[in-house]
């Protein structure tokens, strides 16, 4: 199979502010028969073109990744049991953090695709994802939204190897896009450079105020090139954060596994 073109021809529009651009809702089932209902928008912005939908990311995504890890909604912890040295590792860095940190989460193809449509990125951006799982959202960045470079960050060791293993299977059947980089780091969050990123997605729902603090610390120091933070959870009530060089420019919703009709989040400027 010939390796897949992945430009973005142009960057979108801004929408006004709490305008609601048109969805559509339908139906999916996963391999083990779970239905659920998701939704995604009805037309992209006009100026924005990937290279793939939603569905043919998952067509060309999911087979690469072993049977007992394909994407699941509303399933809770789908993927094997994390090792005892993982959980302490997770802990460590977080100890504050709540039992369902454990029980593991992502974007769902439609809200990876969502994701992209509100970063509007191009082939000069870098996207980082910290606490990236299986890599999917990752993969996805690197085959649809056409950026320069993809990274995930994963402490898990059990999920990094899932997600290397997918990606070795993309590369066996040339669906990779040589022209631009796609990286699966396993480590701490806290030690990345960052210095190439343009965009960042944490997903932290289930971390602590301490480690947000902490990761945010990171970003402001390293990540000189940085434009854009997303979050699914507000800094300021969640985690009682208000960094001066962040401002929340807009609120939204994303579809995730546990909430493939939309989970909120929040995309933050950096405005230092």
């Amino acid at each position: 199979m010939p390796a897949l073109a992945t430009a973005v021809v142009a960057l979108a529009p801004r929408a006004p502010r709490g305008s609601r651009p048109p969805r559509t809702t339908k139906t999916i089932t996963s391999r083990d028969g779970v239905r659920c209902e998701v939704s995604q928008l009805a037309e992209p912005p006009a100026q924005l073109r990937f290279s793939m939908d939603a569905d043919a990311a998952r067509a060309v995504i999911e087979p690469a990744f072993d049977e007992d890890a394909r994407q699941r909604c509303m399933s809770g912890d789908f993927t094997p049991a994390l090792s005892a040295e993982d959980i302490a590792a997770a802990r460590a860095m977080s100890p504050g953090q709540t039992e369902f940190a454990l029980t593991y989460g992502e974007l769902t193809y439609e809200g990876c695709t969502r994701l992209g449509e509100i970063l509007a990125m191009g082939p000069d951006d870098v996207f980082y994802d910290l606490g990236s799982g299986l890599g999917r959202a990752t993969i996805q960045a690197h085959l649809q939204w056409g950026v320069k470079r993809a990274v995930g960050v994963e402490l898990s060791a059990e999920r990094s190897a899932q997600a290397r293993r997918a990606v070795e299977r993309l590369e066996q059947n040339g669906q990779l896009d040589h022209s631009r980089r796609l990286d699966l780091v396993c480590a701490n969050l806290l030690e990345g450079s960052y210095r190439e990123a343009t965009a960042v997605y944490l997903c932290c729902c289930c971390w602590d105020s301490t480690f947000v603090a902490q990761a945010l610390e990171v970003l402001e120091k390293r990540a000189v090139n940085l434009r854009q933070i997303v979050t699914i959870e507000p800094l300021d009530r969640k985690f009682g954060l208000r960094p001066a060089w962040l401002t929340l420019k807009q609120e939204t919703r994303v579809g995730q596994t546990w909430a493939p009709e939309g989970y909120p989040c929040y995309v933050y400027e950096v405005t230092r």
